[in-house]
């Protein structure tokens, strides 16, 4: 269907992928660009020109795609940045009927050449949810992705540890008497170098999992739970006080037998997601049930809404709702995704869930929970 948009006469993006146009090529700024924000506005009407922060011109086709990468030299209001590409970018101008006017014609054609939202979508989703021979292409077309993205990481990473190493340095010299954890939180600035370079570590680690399927399984010793969700609590209590978000924690004296880095690190993605994402002074809990032979395990927060269609979505590597990305542009989708591998490996049930009803003190979020199930030792 991208060939297709090569007939469009102007340049689109939907998602990553850039198109472009019979009459103009995706302008290098578009490709360059940290941001795509232009992909993530869902207010403005389809066909409606706007200009985006770095002065040029786009509109929404539907709600997968935009047209991109024109300069409409009438828009009202132009921006200092819009109006130097109109004086500098003639051979990029396009009045803003001709804009109108394009997008209306091609979605005058139908769904089969706009490829819309909702024609595509149930499509694919119902062709992943049904297929195991297409559910295992894309884990490892994604896996290979995240082997790329371990390999470039590195030199990144042996140069946060060296970094954690010298904040350790300088808590055991300030409070020698005192663990790592419990230094940090009694100093501000040295504290917030060691939490920032622990969240670096525990992050990067996450594409281990992506990465290798198996490496969850073995390793397994017996360790409380309470203790094990205290102890990433703490590195990310600090993050959380910086946006005043009050993080309960339930009690369980509970022991299971796994391994604890695989576990950790599943924690470890959920209170990140968490914290993420839960508006600022807002509340959040994470809640122990003790069953017969097993222990419950849910984390519950405010998050912005997660469609019925993407629920399947949010555990894939580097795919986020769409809420999520307008509401926090930063992340990359990997936290969630080693989270239900090391789930689906050791067969503990993650899922999430979310309220229908947005919350009525911070519009716009809705109570989701993630959870899942742990068997008891002994």
């Amino acid at each position: 269907m991208s060939d297709a948009w090569k007939l469009f006469p102007f340049p689109t993006i939907a998602d990553d992928s850039l198109s472009d146009g019979s009459l103009f090529e995706v302008h290098a700024d578009c490709r360059r660009c940290p941001t795509r924000e232009c992909t993530l506005d869902e207010t403005t009407e389809n066909g409606a020109p706007r200009q985006c922060r770095f002065g040029l011109t786009y509109a929404r086709i539907d709600r997968d795609r935009v047209l991109a990468g024109v300069v409409a030299p009438d828009l009202p209001n132009p921006t200092t940045r819009t109006k130097r590409r109109i004086r500098l970018e003639r051979n990029r101008h396009v009045s803003s009927a001709r804009v109108r006017r394009s997008v209306d014609v091609v979605r005058a054609l139908g769904p089969g050449v706009v490829d819309s939202f909702e024609a595509g979508r149930e499509v694919a989703l119902a062709a992943v949810k049904s297929d195991p021979e297409m559910q295992r292409a894309v884990a490892a077309q994604l896996r290979r992705d995240a082997e790329n993205d371990l390999n470039q990481s590195h030199d990144f990473m042996q140069m946060v540890k060296l970094v954690k190493g010298y904040a350790e340095a300088l808590l055991r010299e300030r409070l020698p008497k005192l663990s790592p954890e419990d230094a940090a939180e009694q100093l501000h600035n040295e504290g917030a170098i060691y939490f920032a370079t622990q969240l670096m570590v525990l992050k990067m680690d996450s594409l281990q999992y992506i990465n290798e399927l198996n490496r969850a399984a073995g390793g397994e010793s017996t360790f409380g739970v309470h203790p094990l969700v205290l102890k990433y609590k703490r590195i990310y209590d600090w993050t959380a006080k910086q946006k005043k978000l009050r993080i309960f924690l339930g009690s369980t004296h509970r022991q299971v037998h796994y391994n604890g880095h695989a576990i950790g690190t599943l924690i470890q993605a959920l209170l990140d997601n968490m914290v993420k994402y839960a508006p600022a002074r807002s509340e959040a809990s994470v809640e122990f049930t003790e069953l017969a032979h097993s222990v419950e395990v849910r984390f519950r927060s405010l998050g912005p809404r997660i469609e019925e269609d993407e629920v399947l979505g949010i555990f894939m590597p580097k795919v986020r709702a769409k809420a999520a990305r307008v509401a926090e542009s930063a992340g990359q989708g990997i936290g969630l995704a080693a989270a239900k591998q090391i789930s689906d490996s050791l067969h503990l049930g993650l899922a999430c869930a979310q309220d229908a009803i947005e919350d009525a003190t911070f519009p716009g979020f809705y109570m989701t929970t993630f959870r899942f199930e742990l068997v008891t030792s002994g």
